[in-house]
């Protein structure tokens, strides 16, 4: 009876940190590499409309960086940081608050400062790479 409720409780513990760090990702989407300065992230876009801009800006035909809400855990998507964004969050924008830019790595030794703020929102984030 023990073994069960043990095995029952471990089971409950290991679903509940799937979603911050699941085995596998949507298959709706697309994966970008995104270069900040001389580090770099990787996010998995949802929205088509965000899939072509950053397509765009891969190709070079526009200025957009990507700004989506972050949280805990590389979510399968972001390794090897401790963090991602939340696919369906993703866009592409033209402006953003400071509060939310940085660099990768500034974001993981301030990971507490971007998960209050809400956002991520690196300006000088380009995208390098189409695919994982």
């Amino acid at each position: 009876m023990l073994s069960r409720l043990l095995i029952s409780v471990l089971a409950m513990l290991l679903f509940s940190c799937a979603s911050e760090n699941p085995a596998q990702t949507p298959s709706n989407g697309q994966f970008f590499t995104v270069q900040v300065l001389n580090e770099q992230f990787q996010i998995f876009v949802t929205n088509p409309a965000t899939i072509r801009l950053a397509m765009e800006n891969f190709q070079g035909k526009n200025n957009r960086f990507p700004n989506g809400r972050i949280v805990r855990g590389n979510g399968g998507i972001n390794q090897p940081w401790n963090w991602h964004l939340i696919p369906e969050s993703v866009e592409m924008a033209e402006v953003a608050v400071e509060v939310c830019d940085g660099t990768p790595g500034y974001v993981e030794t301030h990971l507490n400062d971007y998960i209050n703020a809400g956002y991520y929102c690196p300006w000088a984030g380009k995208i390098v790479k189409v695919g994982r």
